[in-house]
């Protein structure tokens, strides 16, 4: 959930002209079967003119998809390809473009143009989820772009991140998840946390209460506060080696601050993260540091757990990550939940949703946070409506406004990771009146890419 700016590299504009097709294009596909469907169209002669290209093409592209002509991507894909190339030129000439932005803009450009090859494949193979996964990396790549040249005014993004970093125009719900969709704001504004814990020295094992204060960038105390997942505040506490984890509510004061009572249980230092939205801006995570007195106990290293199958409370969690998680991808993260050799089918509402999942890096800079697709009245993917039908059916009981598959022991989160390195994970459900927290250690692969996006002017020395 860290935004971090590429710093600006005066040797970029080399690189960036590098990229640039001769003035008048026509595009040649790199399979000889499709060169006849290639169509010539005019080079657009500004980086706003690209950027509403693509995005044409993105939609286009999106409604190949649902409606199954895969086979037809192809042409959709590769004019996407040769805009992309001609990004970084363009954004060198438009005042308008920040110049420190230039190297982001290269590097977002340059992913897109190597998702052609991966669509175009995926799409003469037929193959439906392959091509639906490249088409997501490349809408996270477009919304880099388009930053720079928005296409609307107003611009709106799922919270929970469910379709990456996928906008809309309109002010809705998110049609994976169901829930309303926030708007993202050029101006991102920054929040702080004041923490006030009484007593001020805080001892393990004994009973602390915490005063939370939320201001925004002029140190105003913000107090209009949408309710996402039934409370106003979500405060995620880890140890700083991860080894602890606890997931609290804290009570809203009339002051506007917010009130919470809670026992530590060892000496060392703890992180809060801070998951609120404040009205008209979108979600925010704000890390907080809490010291408890003693001498802290040896960090429990963090290491790749050797079984995915874990025994918690008389339950038998088994991940299944799908293969290897890679930065930027959308990894499909699958819990199986059995107890005593029977699967759970039954789970709860908990919080608005079927479960929580929570994934912290190693170095408590990552904070990615998912729910289960597909599970909330009204909400679920184009896919998953398709399964199980558009009215539903008798092994769904809705609750709440939930949906509730009672027939799957299975929960499906979808998230994506912003670094590579260790993270540390805890998926949440409710089953029979009991949370159930199960703790989870996975390595995050680079993208295949990385290294040739790492430094792109570096061909330039």
């Amino acid at each position: 959930m860290n935004w971090k700016r590429l710093p600006y590299v005066a040797a970029v504009s080399l690189c960036a002209l590098a990229l640039v097709n001769s003035p008048t294009w026509a595009q040649h596909g790199e399979h000889g079967q499709h060169e006849d469907e290639d169509a010539e169209f005019a080079q657009p002669t500004t980086y706003a003119d690209a950027i509403h290209v693509i995005h044409e093409q993105l939609e286009k592209i999106d409604s190949l998809i649902e409606t199954r002509k895969l086979d037809r991507v192809h042409a959709e894909a590769a004019v996407i390809r040769d805009v992309a190339k001609t990004l970084a030129r363009l954004a060198l000439k438009d005042s308008n473009v920040p110049r420190e932005a230039i190297r982001e803009i290269n590097f977002a450009a340059r992913g897109l143009v190597a998702k052609f090859g991966p669509i175009d494949e995926a799409g003469d193979s037929g193959d439906l989820a392959g091509t639906q996964k490249v088409y997501d990396e490349m809408v996270a790549l477009f919304a880099t772009l388009e930053k720079y040249a928005p296409l609307h005014k107003q611009a709106y993004v799922c919270p929970m991140g469910c379709e990456g970093y996928k906008t809309y125009h309109e002010p809705g719900q998110c049609p994976r998840c169901g829930m309303k969709i926030t708007p993202v704001s050029a101006d991102w504004p920054t929040f702080t946390v004041d923490i006030a814990p009484r007593p001020a020295s805080i001892r393990p094992t004994e009973e602390v209460a915490v005063e939370i204060t939320l201001k925004d960038g002029d140190g105003r105390v913000v107090t209009k506060l949408e309710t996402i997942h039934e409370r106003l505040l979500h405060l995620i506490m880890v140890s700083k080696d991860l080894s602890w984890f606890a997931h609290e509510h804290p009570d809203v004061q009339s002051n506007g601050s917010f009130s919470l009572r809670f026992t530590f249980p060892s000496p060392g230092e703890y992180v809060l993260f801070h998951d609120f939205t404040p009205l008209g801006v979108g979600e925010q995570i704000v890390p907080a540091t809490l010291r408890v007195q003693g001498t802290p106990p040896a960090p429990v290293a963090l290491r790749v757990d050797a079984s995915m199958t874990k025994q918690v409370d008389g339950y038998t969690v088994t991940l299944d990550t799908g293969g290897s998680i890679t930065v930027g991808d959308e990894a499909a993260l699958t819990f199986n939940v059995t107890r005593n050799g029977r699967p759970v089918t039954n789970f709860e509402p908990y919080l608005g949703a079927i479960g929580h999942l929570v994934f912290i890096s190693e170095d408590l800079e990552q904070f990615v946070h998912s729910h289960p697709l597909g599970k909330e009245h009204g909400g679920g993917s184009r896919h998953e409506d398709e399964r199980h039908g558009a009215g539903g059916d008798d092994e769904h009981a809705e609750h709440g406004g939930l949906v509730v598959d009672s027939s799957s022991s299975v929960l499906t989160f979808h998230a994506r990771f912003p670094e590579a390195g260790l993270y540390k994970g805890w998926a949440e459900f409710q089953h029979q009146g009991r949370i159930v927290t199960v703790p989870f250690v996975v390595e995050v692969q680079p993208s295949a890419h990385e290294d040739e996006h790492e430094d792109p002017d570096r061909h330039e020395h």
